[in-house]
């Protein structure tokens, strides 16, 4: 190599890019390998996901549904009642509420499913598991039974996974619902020749400037 570089030294020709090239065969090589639960599936705390949880069998199709009175269903397309805010509470661990009844998605100690209105760590608690082909699979924290949209009894934690049990999490494509604004507050008339045209110190009597103690 040295004499190489020599030689090249007198031609004066590609003398640092060939230098460059011994010095790269001789850098030792390292082998990349992922970042340790870098998948982004696997939620941390505070982040939070609008979906529908999407459940198929060969004839029917499900969406998973939270009403007022706490009853868990499906229903055939996405609606205002299958939009779930998914938020992870720690790694690997998330609830479920949904977005037009404020109910938390919970189950108790046989399976059964409930919203309600309170959340509980112990039975609005659940394990987010990621299958090969790309469904999710949720279980109670508490009990290790799996959430199912199916009518079998005594789910058992050993057996296999019931049906309409894998999810798929879809996103939302129903019209949100408008957001309710103030027009009380919009329509008021403003007195532009006040000192204080929008009322601000009106709205905060608690607030005092410095200037209004000379005035």
């Amino acid at each position: 190599m040295l004499s190489v570089s020599v030689l090249l030294q007198r031609s004066g020709y590609f003398l640092l890019p060939i230098n460059l090239l011994f010095w790269a065969v001789l850098v030792p090589r390292t082998v990349a390998s992922p970042v340790p639960d870098s998948n982004p599936l696997y939620q941390f705390d505070g982040q939070v996901r609008l979906r529908h949880l999407y459940t198929a069998n060969e004839r029917t199709q499900l969406h998973l549904e939270i009403f007022s009175d706490g009853t868990v269903r499906g229903a055939k397309y996405q609606n205002a009642f299958s939009l779930m805010e998914i938020k992870a509470v720690k790694l690997g661990i998330i609830r479920i509420l949904a977005t037009k009844t404020s109910r938390f998605l919970c189950m108790d100690s046989e399976g059964h499913l409930y919203g309600s209105l309170s959340y509980s760590e112990q039975e609005c608690n659940f394990r987010e598991m990621v299958l090969r082909d790309g469904y999710n699979v949720y279980y109670s924290e508490a009990y290790n039974l799996p959430v199912s949209l199916s009518m079998m009894e005594n789910l058992s934690q050993n057996r296999q996974l019931p049906p309409f049990s894998q999810f798929l999490p879809l996103v939302n494509k129903v019209p949100l619902e408008p957001m309710i604004m103030d027009y009380e507050y919009i329509q008021q008339v403003h007195d532009i020749e006040s000192a204080d045209p929008f009322n601000i110190m009106g709205q905060n009597q608690d607030l005092r400037s410095p200037s209004f103690a000379f005035r």
